[in-house]
């Protein structure tokens, strides 16, 4: 079995486990009520966007926002989901004022701010990327119960398993929504128009 094939056999597995986790959350919150589960998740936390610039939970509240955990490495899902939020924002048509999007990543070791500025700003100027130390960034993450993993390839390399849904957050910075990967742009449009 050649490089290529191992490669593209393993992005494949990675996507069905990413969708699976979200999956799985996802049946959970909604098994709960939704504003409950969302005062559950998130803590504070104090890291750096793209730009180099602090930033803190308090970025999440005045306005809905997209919340995406994800890496720059990643094959499909996360260029992907990329894509789909830039498309559902400009479908909304909504000002930064009234909505925000953040990309966070799961890889900080190689995904420094440059690296996120680099990767995001060709495909959008709406959505912010947020880093920082390892060990505060996976605590970020842990906060808001997302799943990942290093998954090592080979020769030094790796890839990262992970939760590939988009959280969507009222303007108190509550969870509001679920948008799972692959979701139509009328219902992820849908999902976020109830959280507005």
């Amino acid at each position: 079995m050649t490089d290529r094939v191992r490669l593209v056999l393993y992005g494949a597995l990675v996507a069905i486990l990413a969708l699976g986790a979200g999956l799985g959350l996802r049946a959970v919150l909604q098994a709960r009520d939704p504003a409950k589960a969302g005062a559950e998740l998130g803590a504070p936390f104090t890291l750096v966007d793209q730009n180099g610039e602090t930033i803190t939970e308090a970025a999440f509240d005045g306005r809905a926002t997209l919340l995406f955990f994800g890496f720059t490495h990643c094959p499909e899902i996360c260029p992907t989901t990329v894509y789909d939020m830039e498309g559902w924002l400009q479908e909304l048509d909504l000002s930064s004022d009234e909505i925000g999007a953040y990309f966070v990543t799961i890889d900080p070791e190689r995904d420094t701010q440059e690296f996120l500025r680099d990767y995001l700003a060709p495909q959008s100027d709406r959505i912010v990327g947020i880093t920082g130390a390892p060990d505060a960034v996976r605590a970020m993450a842990q906060s808001w119960r997302v799943y990942f993993k290093k998954v090592p390839l080979g020769d030094g390399d790796y890839t990262m398993d992970h939760f590939a849904s988009v959280y969507v957050l009222d303007d108190r910075g509550r969870l509001a929504g679920l948008i799972p990967y692959g979701a139509s742009q009328g219902d992820a449009v849908e999902t976020i128009r109830r959280a507005l």
